[in-house]
């Protein structure tokens, strides 16, 4: 067979072509490291790592959400602490003002300080996360959780929702609590208050604490004397006397004071108390069969359930001797809820529930602290697959590229020197 020198050199450059070709696929594949570089290197490989590259880029979405909800959870923990820390300076405070050994200027510094105290737990309330997200306003992040009405009350102006992110196939976690079952729902004697509304309620019971008593006692008579509203009250307080104590439940009307009389007699058996009605003054007389100690304590009035400045029901309770005349000093009684103590143990009700809602918080840091270290290892794992399919065998790749070098320039040798000879050479 007979060919030519122009067909004989094409068919040597295309072969040069190919061979610079597979040159080039090996070289790329040293320097990027990669077994794959397209699918047609290995298609059923291609298919394995397409996919394990995907489920590991779901993963790494999990993992960025896993970081973004602990930080929120760990801001709203050092959040809660903060507004612990700050209760309990109040709770100090209010301890301090009920020892009595404080003057007029030192109870108005008291009160001026927790003032101050609660402007910075509602700012602590509106704490906004890395994002600019209101932390406790619920879904309405873009709002302020709280705010002051007019008359200085605080309102929450968010919702109760709760965010949560998705941080793996089957399983989110919550990113916040909502600030109306952090702030606005403790737990009191009388039902749910709001923490701003419990440190309101402790100032009005400082500002009253020279005023009113906790209980009024006397040996053998006392003198009771009412200071009530236009409407009728149902009033209860615990007396008791040389043979017990019990729980008076009656009902309160000014210039009517006959009821409250019947219904202690009605108990006399059980405290020795005895009760008259003196109609010209209004007053009442309780004297001990047994002239043993009079005691009242715990009084709670119907429509009463928080510490005001205003105090419109009163019971002025005095020790007096067989005569009638006054043997001691007058002690004011009203409501409990309006009482030092009693507002203080509302104090430290609201410490326990922030503390509760901490640890709310804490569960949820861990649930995605474990659920990290779950996608830590997933990832790991694919990372292995990953590399089992596409990391290349550079040794291998190397001796084959060094191969086709060789075999590229042996083959250029030959060509050149078969190239210095013509079809003219062979007919001769």
């Amino acid at each position: 067979m007979q060919i030519s020198s122009k067909v004989f050199t094409e068919q040597q450059v295309r072969q040069f072509g190919k061979m610079n070709e597979n040159i080039q696929e090996l070289q790329d594949r040293v320097s990027s490291g990669k077994n794959i570089l397209k699918a047609s290197d290995d298609p059923i490989g291609a298919v394995h790592l397409s996919a394990a590259q995907e489920q590991k880029q779901i993963l790494e979405r999990f993992e960025k959400n896993v970081g973004f909800a602990q930080s929120r959870l760990r801001l709203g923990d050092q959040t809660l602490n903060e507004s612990i820390s700050i209760l309990t300076r109040i709770a100090e405070l209010t301890t301090q003002a009920g020892n009595g050994v404080y003057d007029g200027f030192s109870i108005k510094a008291i009160m001026t300080e927790i003032a101050q105290l609660k402007e910075a737990v509602v700012d602590l309330a509106n704490t906004r996360d890395s994002q600019g997200q209101s932390l406790f306003s619920g879904f309405n992040t873009n709002e302020k959780a709280f705010e002051r009405n007019s008359d200085g009350s605080i309102q929450y102006k968010g919702d109760r929702g709760s965010h949560s992110l998705q941080i793996s196939e089957s399983m989110n976690v919550k990113t916040s609590i909502d600030g109306g079952s952090t702030y606005m729902r403790v737990q009191t004697p009388v039902g749910p208050k709001g923490v701003f509304d419990i440190i309101d309620e402790v100032q009005n019971s400082i500002f009253l604490t020279g005023e009113l008593s906790d209980f009024g006692q006397a040996d053998a008579n006392a003198r009771l004397e009412f200071s009530l509203p236009e409407n009728a009250q149902n009033w209860s307080f615990s007396l008791s006397g040389a043979k017990g104590s019990a729980k008076i439940s009656t009902n309160a009307e000014p210039g009517n004071l006959q009821k409250i009389v019947d219904d202690i007699n009605l108990l006399s058996t059980s405290t020795g108390v005895v009760a008259t009605l003196e109609v010209e003054t209004q007053t009442i007389l309780l004297s001990d069969d047994q002239n043993g100690t009079i005691a009242i304590r715990d009084i709670e009035i119907d429509g009463q359930d928080a510490a005001d400045t205003d105090i419109v029901s009163r019971l002025h309770f005095t020790p007096i001797d067989e005569a009638g005349k006054a043997i001691g000093g007058t002690r004011t009684l009203a409501d409990v809820d309006q009482l030092l103590g009693t507002n203080l143990m509302n104090i430290r009700a609201a410490m326990d529930h922030l503390s509760l809602k901490q640890t709310e918080l804490g569960a949820y840091e861990m649930k995605a602290t474990v659920q990290l270290q779950a996608i830590e290892s997933r990832k790991l794992v694919i990372t292995k697959d990953i590399s089992k399919l596409n990391d290349a065998d550079l040794a291998k790749l190397v001796t084959d590229l060094q191969a086709q070098l060789t075999n590229r320039e042996a083959a250029q040798q030959a060509f050149a020197k078969i190239g210095q000879q013509s079809l003219f050479d062979f007919i001769r």
